[in-house]
């Protein structure tokens, strides 16, 4: 090749090297390098370097960015929320701190049903009675409710230990000593525990048949809840006041979001167990008079607020 010919081919690689700076500039090579740098480009180069076939997983999609979940703030008690009830010194334990700490490895809430047996109104859905609102389905008895609590605080991310035992059956005499032995070994076993919950349904004869308990949730009709209080006035039980303390708190929660929701709490020389954990409750969820369905949404509303509480 002479100096000629060259000399021509230098001048147009200057020339074709400038045009293709100009098309870089205003972008329009934007394409092409785009296509370049595909998954498939790379793809077909690797290919003709080595004849291996590669083939990429799909990109994931772009979405667009979440805003983080909004943080509840902790519930703030007040004198003025013990206006709804008439107990000697609520003001005072409402206001009082609840050393109750329900986060951690291990069970910390205990679900038990002393009277597991207990039932509901019978409606299109039927059960099998062992006698007049009992069963041993629990589908439709006391363990039922229990799983509702249960789910409602494991979804807020407490571990719960759920007690599906027969405390009241084949005999009804002794379901609170046999509760206890089973809330004891419990305790034994899981240190951990810091809430025993004793989950009930109340029970009344009307002219019109059995009681029922009724408020709104949602604008459905649902069940009424009861705190139950074991008292030191038969029996020792020092730290009674701490289990009052946490239920009026949990009434106070639970008329906020649904007034009408509880009944009064109710105050028994009875001990009902309540002084064998940190914190225990007996808790009245409607009535043999109500449904099960009725019952489920305020069992749900009852383990909504333990987890308020405690957040």
């Amino acid at each position: 090749m002479d100096w000629e010919q060259r000399c021509i081919r230098l001048c147009a690689g200057m020339i074709l090297f400038a045009i293709l700076l100009r098309l870089w500039a205003v972008g329009a090579l934007t394409p092409v390098g785009r296509a370049l740098e595909s998954p498939e480009a790379a793809s077909f180069f690797l290919y003709l370097q080595t004849g291996r076939v590669v083939r990429y997983a799909p990109a994931e999609p772009e979405t667009e960015p979440t805003d983080p979940a909004p943080v509840r703030s902790a519930p703030v008690f007040s004198a003025e929320d013990a206006d709804f009830t008439d107990i000697d010194g609520a003001a005072e334990l409402l206001t009082a701190p609840l050393d109750l700490n329900l986060t951690g490895e291990g069970p910390r809430v205990l679900i038990l049903h002393t009277h597991t047996t207990e039932s509901f109104t019978q409606t299109d859905e039927r059960y099998e009675q062992t006698s007049p609102y009992r069963t041993l389905d629990p589908g439709h008895n006391m363990i039922a409710l229990g799983e509702i609590v249960a789910q409602t605080l494991q979804e807020a991310g407490i571990e719960v230990l759920h007690d599906t035992a027969f405390h009241d059956y084949p005999s009804y005499n002794g379901s609170y000593t046999h509760a206890a032995e089973a809330t004891r070994t419990y305790l034994e076993q899981y240190p951990t525990i810091e809430l025993i919950l004793d989950l009930h349904r109340d029970a009344a004869d009307t002219p019109t048949g059995q009681m029922a308990t009724k408020c709104s949730i949602g604008g459905e009709s649902a069940a009424q809840l009861m705190f139950v209080l074991g008292t030191d006035q038969r029996l020792d039980h020092p730290d009674w006041e701490r289990n009052l303390s946490l239920a009026l708190k949990l009434q106070v929660l639970l008329e906020r979001e649904n007034p009408g929701i509880c009944r009064e709490v109710s105050l028994s020389k009875n001990r009902y167990n309540q002084h064998l954990g940190k914190y225990a409750l007996l808790v009245e969820i409607g009535a043999a008079g109500n449904t099960l369905d009725q019952a489920k949404l305020a069992a749900r509303e009852l383990g909504e607020a333990i987890a308020q509480l405690v957040q």
